[in-house]
Order: C-alpha cells, then structure tokens, then sequence
C-alpha cells in the first residue's frame, strides 16, 4: 500500500507524542518498547485495514496487545472498494475516561 494513504491525525499524533513522554520519565526502554509496538500496529494496519472489526460506525480499533492503548482509524474507500485512504484518528488508553465537548 502506497504511503500516501496511510495517515495520522493531528490529535493522534499529539496524544502519541503524550504517551511517549510519561513512558520516556518512567524509563526510556520502556518509551522504545511501547513505540516499537504502536509501530507493528500501525504496520499491521497498513498491511491489513480490514483485520479489525468496526466498533464504531466506520470506526476500527486495533488494540496493543502489552500497553493498555487502543489505536483508532478509518479506511476511505471508492464506490468500487479500492481504498483511498487509511486515517489513524486517535490513540487512548483503554481504561480512561474521555470527556468530549457538548
């Protein structure tokens, strides 16, 4: 799959950066681990968009199997099924409360 439909949202990539942060004050062997893992899940992805079921509407998750994270995307596709566009919306903690706007 070409590069240029493989994409990583603004919020994914800032909450990315957050997470690699509180790992990297912990330990930074800890920051590379958890890295080298959301890197074989984004490659997984990339390889297999419809590897994991839609949670929500055209959502899929794919979620890390040692860090408690989930990453969130959307594949893009034509009419025909041909895929446009594979977009990582965002990466969370899987026990976390979020609170969104009203």
């Amino acid at each position: 799959m070409a590069s240029d439909t493989f994409k990583i949202s603004k919020k994914a990539e800032e909450n990315l950066l957050k997470i690699l942060d509180y790992y990297t004050d912990i330990d930074e062997t800890l920051a590379k681990r958890f890295f080298e893992e959301i890197s074989k899940c984004f490659e997984y992805i990339r390889d297999n968009p419809y590897l994991f079921a839609k949670r929500y509407k055209e959502i899929r998750v794919c979620f890390t199997k040692v860090f408690p994270y989930g990453i969130f995307y959307i594949v893009r596709i034509t009419p025909k099924r041909k895929i446009t566009a594979i977009t990582i919306i965002n990466i969370l903690h899987t026990s976390r409360r979020v609170r969104y706007k009203e």
